[in-house]
């Protein structure tokens, strides 16, 4: 009887140690891919190149086979970059980017001191083009009240507004006075006129104030990046594929002070993937597995879409594939996009959750065409795309950080998707 009470604790210890063994390895690869050393994974001062290094060497530590001669699939694709530090002054005070204020990804560079109009946004085409052509503007930044234009037209459309705005006109730029939380994205284009963005509780009113801007813009036609791929041989004699995707960028840097980390996107995807790399080498998969870290999702699934159309395996022997983004948190469970196309693999994944209690939900979502998943799918690939939900709500600003990511349900998580994995 002893005994086998030391060998039940035994196995209940090694399980435990396991499930830390996750945790601990997915927090060491976001510890070091949401360092600011790694500029936010964009295309400045390298750092999408830094994490690829990263993912390629955890790769060989993992004895994955490179799918080509290296396990990197390179392509070029256009970038708008900020390598110096942008400076926001308005009516003497001097605004904390990522806090207070905020410039549009694709602005181009502007050095100046310029007097602040506001203006009231038109809904009408011809009255936005007889703004833009008003020469009472000339040299000065127009302000525009985001709240007041969101009354009296949809969100796309402000968006679309402008970007008209931004296309040229006698003015220099424009100042949108927001409620919003300041976001940042990939930009693959340079505007005309600059966009800077500013808290509403930050410098109230502008009319009439002076702003000085300091913004140095890089725009890069071809710059060349990587996916990074690699496979692990399965055991059975089956030429089929499970693929196992994440995008290891983010959305970049301004400067050196101002870093955008991405820990939950999409480091924390990354990592996931990486740790399903350690795991099938101590247990290897039924099926050849093949594992693939984007780039350029956050520009628009550039590195998917190059993939998906210059594959280096051939998507007809997919089985299955599984993209992870947003990998971090948990507390309410996970989202699975595509869950309504794919019902017979939903249904068995819920199944398991339910048998197993892993997570507090797995809920069902239909196609989306956000992620990295997309292109495959498109092309006829069986596909979820997965993320947590519930925990922390930074997303593309400067809290998202290894420091606050919770990890909340890791192991679960992990533990789900291999035994789903399992019954492909």
């Amino acid at each position: 009887m002893k005994t086998k009470i030391f060998y039940l604790f035994i196995l209940l210890l090694s399980g435990i140690l396991s499930l830390r063994a996750q945790v601990d390895y997915a927090r060491s690869v976001v510890k070091v891919l949401a360092s600011k050393a790694y500029a936010g994974r964009g295309y400045v001062f390298d750092g999408d190149r830094k994490a690829a290094a990263f993912i390629a060497a955890e790769y060989e530590k993992n004895g994955l086979l490179p799918l080509g001669t290296s396990y990197y699939q390179p392509f070029s694709m256009p970038a708008n970059v900020f390598p110096k530090d942008v400076k926001i002054v308005v009516d003497g005070r001097k605004l904390k980017l990522g806090e207070q204020a905020l410039i549009e990804a694709a602005s181009p560079s502007v050095n100046g001191k310029f007097m602040l109009t506001e203006i009231t946004v038109p809904t009408d085409p011809v009255a936005l083009d007889q703004l833009i052509q008003n020469p009472l503007f000339k040299d000065k930044f127009l302000v525009v009240d985001e709240r007041a234009a969101l009354a009296t037209m949809k969100a796309d459309q402000f968006r679309m507004t402008l970007l008209r705005l931004a296309s040229g006109g006698y003015y220099k730029g424009i100042l949108v006075q927001t409620d919003q939380k300041l976001l940042w994205r990939g930009a693959t284009n340079q505007l005309n006129r600059p966009i800077v963005y500013v808290k509403n509780n930050s410098v109230i009113p502008l009319e009439g104030k002076v702003m000085q801007l300091k913004v140095h813009a890089v725009f890069q036609e071809n710059y060349l990046t990587n996916n990074v791929c690699g496979m692990i041989k399965g055991t059975s004699e089956s030429d089929s594929l499970i693929v196992i995707t994440a995008h290891y960028d983010h959305v970049g840097a301004i400067g050196k002070r101002v870093v955008f980390t991405g820990a939950n996107d999409n480091a924390s995807g990354t990592a996931l993937l990486l740790y399903l790399t350690t795991y099938y080498r101590q247990h290897p998969p039924k099926y050849n597995t093949v594992f693939l870290a984007f780039s350029g999702e956050e520009s628009g699934l550039l590195g998917s879409t190059f993939f998906a159309d210059n594959p280096l395996i051939d998507l007809r022997k997919i089985k299955f594939l599984l993209n992870f983004d947003m990998a971090g948190t948990g507390d309410d469970g996970i989202q699975v996009v595509n869950g309504t196309i794919f019902k017979d693999q939903f249904e068995r994944l819920v199944a398991i959750n339910k048998e197993k209690k892993y997570l507090p939900e797995v809920k069902v979502r239909g196609p989306m065409n956000r992620s990295d998943h997309y292109p495959f799918y498109a092309k006829g690939v069986p596909s979820f795309f997965i993320y947590t939900l519930g925990g922390i709500a930074a997303y593309h600003d400067i809290y998202d950080r290894y420091e606050t990511l919770p990890f909340t349900r890791f192991d679960e998580y992990v533990r789900l998707m291999i035994d789903f994995l399992k019954t492909i």
